[in-house]
């Protein structure tokens, strides 16, 4: 009986495992964000996944209202800030992108920068 407890605790891990490595991805978007009734600010997307990206943004954002980021060539996607660390910002779209808009978005656009 508690190897199978040991063994459901492990799936559950490799499965929470699985799922964030294969849905985060670094990339190195120059991309534009803005708050309603404000104009565009540039913003560096530094890393992504089907539910958020983590983005540097040099301009405040007041956090206060969605948001809505635009990648080139892409329809503006409408964002909530979670949290702000300085000039970093991390966000969640309202509406998670469709697995294949994340694998285009990912192979279009990859990380200068190795992962470690």
């Amino acid at each position: 009986m508690g190897h199978k407890t040991n063994q459901r605790v492990l799936d559950k891990k490799v499965k929470r495992g699985d799922h964030r490595a294969s849905t985060r991805a670094g990339v190195e978007i120059l991309a534009e964000v803005r708050e309603p009734g404000l104009g565009r600010i540039e913003a560096m997307i530094m890393d992504l996944s089907m539910n958020g990206f983590r983005m540097r943004c040099m301009t405040r954002l007041t956090g206060e209202k969605n948001i809505f980021m635009t990648l080139p060539s892409f329809s503006a996607i409408e964002s909530k800030i979670c949290w702000v660390e300085g000039d970093i910002f991390g966000c969640e779209f309202v509406q998670s992108l469709h697995p294949a808009v994340f694998d285009h978005i990912v192979s279009k656009y990859p990380t200068l920068k190795q992962a470690s």
